[in-house]
């Protein structure tokens, strides 16, 4: 029988091979699922780490070039020359990569005593099971959440505010988006019963392209709710989907439920889509110390380009590289990458007075950015105006 000194739990900790060990586990979907990833269906992972500086401060620069428009072609004699177009500089914005830490785990040497016996009973399988169900999946879903809360911030609302977890609050980032960016509803509040919803959002569409003065394939990202409680409620989205279902010999009600199938059908089949931007239903929810938080506010919709909206910017994390180097002899740390290496997990093995201490902790340093902060509205649906500029 296999003895708990050669176990694989046992090495998560106290073996060079603790770090293979530990990103097979991580890696693997039957031990860990993936939860809360709202911010990686809307950023990449950076492929450049971030070098901090000597003090473990990490500072970059969010940076897009703008898209120079072209006027009329100039009129030339047979062989001229062109002229040399004139490029814009590089719009950009700075800030600093922070910090984070879940929360711990620790097993006390009655526990490792524990985990022995049950070792003897049930092998390593169901060790490796309770430690990830125990500390590594709440602990990713922990990195997860925290990154998925600043994706939906600094897309919502351009900065980054945190006040969440134990320790400290700050604001963390703001993105350069020009301040006529920021738009407001159109003619009525969104929510208003006689808002012409698909006119309105059309024109903001229109006035947003001229003002850019190029067509960019473009999307309208709103909430779960607002969607429900919004746009599946609108008279003129629901005299759309009527319309369209009478041309199949369905016939709705004065008054009927429409659900996102009919909704969405009858936009794409109209000739309004033509005129639109693609919609797209924004999901994202998170739990802080056992209350529901969003980042992103249900009276908020973004019409931006197509495709991802930025990249996560990350940094090294400095425990690795300093322990490593200076950590004490009598200590015995492993580390592994998480999250595409965004994260990393460090399993320490320590004394705590006569007996050994056995603790995991899972750290980030990394950061959303937006990478087409000029080409990126934010909508506030409750403020009206005539005028889109």
């Amino acid at each position: 029988m296999s003895k708990f000194e050669n176990s694989i739990y046992k090495k998560l900790w106290d073996s060079q091979e603790g770090k293979l060990i530990s990103v097979q586990i991580l890696q693997n979907p039957d031990l860990i699922h993936s939860n809360h990833t709202f911010w990686k269906q809307k950023f990449r992972v950076g492929s450049q780490i971030i070098q901090a500086d000597p003090k473990g401060k990490t500072s970059f620069k969010a940076e897009m070039r703008q898209i120079e428009k072209f006027g009329m072609m100039d009129l030339r004699a047979p062989l001229g020359d062109s002229q040399t177009a004139e490029y814009g500089n590089a719009a950009f914005y700075t800030g600093v990569v922070p910090d984070f830490i879940s929360k711990g785990y620790v097993e006390t040497a009655m526990e490792r005593e524990y985990k022995e016996e049950l070792f003897e009973q049930f092998g390593d399988a169901e060790l490796i099971r309770a430690f990830a169900n125990d500390f590594l999946q709440p602990a990713l879903d922990s990195a997860n959440q925290t990154l998925s809360n600043m994706a939906a911030q600094i897309m919502s609302k351009g900065y980054i505010i945190y006040n969440f977890g134990d320790g400290i609050k700050a604001p963390l980032l703001k993105a350069d988006i020009p301040t006529e960016n920021f738009l407001k509803a159109g003619t009525k509040a969104w929510t208003a019963a006689d808002c012409k919803l698909l006119d309105q959002v059309r024109k903001i569409y229109k006035d947003v392209q001229e003002h850019l003065g190029m067509t960019i394939p473009m999307q309208l990202e709103i909430t779960r709710n607002m969607w429900i409680n919004v746009w599946l409620k609108n008279a003129q989205v629901l005299e759309l989907i009527r319309y369209y279902a009478s041309l199949n010999n369905v016939l709705f009600p004065e008054v009927f439920e429409a659900d996102t199938d009919m909704a969405m059908n009858a936009i794409e089949k109209s000739p309004l889509s033509h005129d639109l931007p693609k919609i797209v239903i924004v999901e994202e929810s998170q739990n802080n110390n056992g209350t529901t938080v969003h980042g992103w506010d249900d009276n908020t919709a973004v019409l931006r380009p197509l495709g991802y909206a930025g990249e996560v910017i990350r940094t090294n994390i400095l425990d690795e590289k300093i322990y490593k180097k200076y950590g004490s002899s009598a200590i015995i740390r492993n580390f592994a990458p998480a999250l595409n290496g965004v994260a990393l997990l460090m399993n320490t093995t320590i004394n705590n007075g006569n007996l050994k201490e056995w603790h995991s902790d899972l750290m980030m340093s990394a950061i959303p950015a937006l990478d087409e902060f000029l080409y990126h509205f934010i909508i506030d649906t409750t403020q009206t105006s005539v005028n889109t500029f």
